[in-house]
């Protein structure tokens, strides 16, 4: 064995971008036996070669020989230029900002326009066509930004590891910031090639420790979260508010039965309960129109779109969650939370240990309500148990995250008052 393990090194010491081209083959092809058998994957497999390969034949011919250097201390790399519409990060942006860095916000395009753009500069190393384009494209955002760190957003990306390649080449981190709790299936989640990697609280990590497929290795450090700030430091409310704070799940979760039967419960308990005001936040990525339709009785109120979370939970007495990260603001809150269930979906950020089993029904529901206003401030304790355990550092998310990146840019050692842990690769 050791002579295979000697042969790989010299592989990666050889043509480090070859080698992780090689890495990604495998990686990708464990994701796909996840899910399918051999045949399954292997026909999926090919359409994912030919799409990639295709991708960087076209990319050798629109390489650009030489690259218009705009360096920065910062370039936050969203997942899609549509995100940036939605300023998730607006408060981290202003606070890197205001303390005089200097910071750029991109998005990844899609291949099309990288080749229309010839967003493309030819890597160092030679790498197999089917991640030339990939690669090429990682290579013109460091050359062009030269980013002393680049704060990626995208989960899964396969940008990422030729990112990692070509900062580190640079003297430069790729750092990725969560924007959710990593406690979810989803296969995104198991890249892990990052130098840093900001989790929210101890839940993400245990999560990420747990899965049996991880791709690269990465710093993993208990960063809490960047959206919070002190809007969300707001006493408790009164039980006799009556308001109750629907959190919408995102679009994809909107197109399954077992979430649209559990908005259908929510909305006829409301109707046939008008002493209570209902609230409805949907996700910042849902067009609205479910909720449009339930909102048949007086007492339903769909918030504007462009209400901010803490806006919403303020007006509110108590909160119903289905399977949100807002959840875990509303417990940062100290609003009390009633955990409706969604058929048979894994119950991923552990309400049920906290706040009993999900509600089912209409009479569920009704008593849940009960208990909750006949001793609010057990129910409030029990918000902030949930908070603690899924969000570190709690309201102090956005300046530990602040003060993390600012230690990472002036070399300073990041851990010593943070937990930090190693994430191997598990192949």
């Amino acid at each position: 064995m050791r002579w295979v393990e000697a042969g790989l090194m010299r592989d990666v010491a050889a043509n480090p971008w070859a080698a992780k081209a090689r890495a990604l083959d495998r990686y990708r092809w464990l994701l796909l036996r996840e899910r399918h058998g051999p045949l399954g994957s292997a026909l999926r497999f090919s359409r994912d070669v030919l799409r990639d390969w295709w991708f960087g034949l076209r990319a050798r011919s629109c390489l650009v020989e030489s690259v218009t250097a705009e360096p920065c201390d910062f370039l936050l790399l969203q997942s899609a230029p549509k995100m940036i519409k939605l300023q998730r990060t607006k408060l981290l942006k202003e606070g890197l900002c205001g303390r005089g860095y200097n910071l750029v916000e991109t998005a990844l395009q899609e291949p099309k326009t990288i080749l229309r753009k010839r967003l493309l500069k030819s890597p160092p190393y030679p790498v197999p066509t089917r991640y030339f384009g990939i690669a090429a494209y990682a290579e013109w955002l460091a050359a062009h930004y030269q980013p002393r760190i680049l704060l990626n957003e995208r989960n899964g990306s396969l940008y990422a590891p030729f990112l990692r390649l070509a900062l580190n080449a640079r003297g430069g981190l790729l750092v990725h910031l969560a924007h959710a709790t990593t406690v979810e299936s989803s296969r995104r989640l198991g890249m892990n090639d990052y130098d840093y990697y900001f989790l929210f609280g101890r839940s993400s990590l245990e999560a990420l420790q747990a899965r049996k497929l991880r791709f690269g290795s990465s710093m993993a450090v208990l960063a809490g979260s960047h959206l919070i700030d002190r809007a969300f430091d707001m006493p408790p409310a009164s039980p006799t508010q009556r308001k109750i704070l629907v959190l919408g799940v995102g679009p994809d979760k909107e197109k399954k039965k077992a979430y649209q039967d559990a908005y259908s419960l929510v909305a006829r308990w409301a109707s046939e309960n008008l002493e209570h005001k209902v609230l409805v936040k949907c996700h910042p990525r849902s067009d609205t129109g479910l909720w449009q339709k339930l909102a048949v009785s007086s007492n339903i109120d769909v918030l504007p779109a462009d209400t901010l979370l803490y806006q919403a939970l303020e007006q509110a007495s108590v909160v119903v969650s289905l399977m949100s990260n807002a959840v875990i603001e509303a417990g940062l809150a100290r609003r009390p939370i009633i955990y409706v269930g969604a058929g048979k979906n894994l119950d991923i950020f552990e309400q049920g240990r906290f706040f009993g089993c999900a509600v089912v029904s209409s009479e569920e529901f009704s008593a849940r309500i009960g208990a909750i206003e006949n001793n609010y401030s057990s129910s409030v304790r029990e918000a902030e148990n949930f908070a603690a355990f899924h969000l570190v550092g709690g309201f102090e998310g956005l300046e530990r995250t602040l003060k993390l990146l600012g230690s990472l840019l002036s070399g300073e050692e990041v851990g010593r008052d943070m937990e930090t842990t190693f994430l191997h690769s598990t192949i």
